[in-house]
């Protein structure tokens, strides 16, 4: 949220070291090595839970783009660098087609949902991995999965690196080492002191790499150097992971909160790009900008030292309340339906 919400920002480059990374340590963490006796059943919960919110939102969204650019709430598609045109009859069509067609197409604001394929993806060459090493040899599996997957990410950097050939594969290859990060968490966490020092010292280093502005995106395919790369998603955990159980320690009350939003991020991710409008409009008002900026991606890059506050609160607030909202009418509509 803050890496888009602190656009422009050292914030945002501060964030975006990190942030995504451990989304992808945490679902690594959370994966039992019981699914891959399960295939089918793993994966179609994959398909449920990834792929269901992305056809959903992906229908809605290509249905509300014209409305959208009527409304000038997008116009310009920063990314490819042209004026975004309206679609016909055919064009919706077709777009929902791909919307279909397994993560081909996302609307300009629901670019955060790369996530979900980039999850997808990365889980499939991790589980791929761990299921071939289980099969070769269960006697040696960790070893075994640990020597694929770390294999598998040096290719991934290297590939992306050169830019060859299948460059589809080298994101899925990476996430797949982050992953694997969370799985040996889960197994060592026991041995692994979580030290306020050493977490310091991480926070030390990250603010350390923005100070020299070094970038890592993994949306982007932007990976950096493979050893920071390696050693900056691991500062971020371990910081992370060491400020949440202080918190979970000592104030109750933020770790409920916390776990709340913790439960409704894909709303937020889906939501939050659509949410900062609300807050372009107040700037509007405030600053008497042009309307025109209205269409601004993802936030209006003008007075930004403080404004990516109210971006933040407004890109979590207003999805978890559409969503609070969506459940109490669910459970009303469920009620009357009985």
């Amino acid at each position: 949220m803050v890496c888009h919400s602190a656009a422009y920002t050292p914030i945002s480059t501060f964030a975006y070291l990190f942030n995504v990374a451990v989304f992808f340590f945490v679902a690594g963490y959370f994966f039992k090595d019981e699914n891959l006796e399960k295939p089918l059943l793993f994966f179609r919960k994959k398909v449920v839970r990834l792929y269901v919110p992305w056809v959903l939102y992906g229908l809605a969204f290509v249905l509300l783009h014209n409305t959208f650019l009527e409304f000038g709430i997008i116009a310009y598609d920063f990314y490819q660098k042209t004026a975004i045109a309206p679609y016909s009859f055919t064009d919706i069509i077709y777009k929902c087609l791909d919307v279909l067609t397994f993560f081909k197409w996302k609307e300009p604001l629901l670019a955060p949902l790369w996530f979900l394929f980039g999850l997808f993806s990365g889980f499939c060459v991790f589980y791929s991995l761990s299921w071939i090493a289980k099969k070769i040899s269960p006697k040696h599996f960790e070893i075994l999965r640990a020597s694929l997957i770390f294999l598998t990410m040096l290719l991934g950097f290297s590939g992306n690196a050169f830019d060859l050939p299948f460059s589809i594969l080298y994101r899925p290859m990476v996430i797949s080492g982050l992953i694997f990060l969370g799985k040996l968490y889960n197994i060592f966490s026991d041995r692994i002191k979580l030290s306020p020092v050493i977490a310091l010292l991480c926070l030390v280093e990250l603010i350390v790499f923005t100070a020299i502005d070094y970038r890592i995106n993994i949306g982007g395919m932007k990976f950096g150097n493979p050893f920071l790369f390696l050693i900056i998603s691991c500062s971020g955990c371990y910081m992370l992971l060491t400020l949440s159980r202080f918190i979970h320690s000592k104030w109750k009350g933020v770790t409920i909160v916390l776990d709340y939003i913790g439960r409704n991020t894909l709303t937020i991710m889906a939501l939050h790009y659509i949410s900062f409008k609300l807050v372009m409009l107040l700037q509007i008002w405030i600053y008497d900008y042009p309307v025109k900026y209205l269409a601004y991606y993802p936030i209006v890059p003008e007075n930004i030292s403080h404004w990516w506050i109210v971006y933040t609160i407004a890109g979590v607030g207003i999805p978890i309340l559409l969503s609070g909202i969506y459940h109490v009418f669910q459970t009303k509509v469920t009620t009357i339906l009985r």
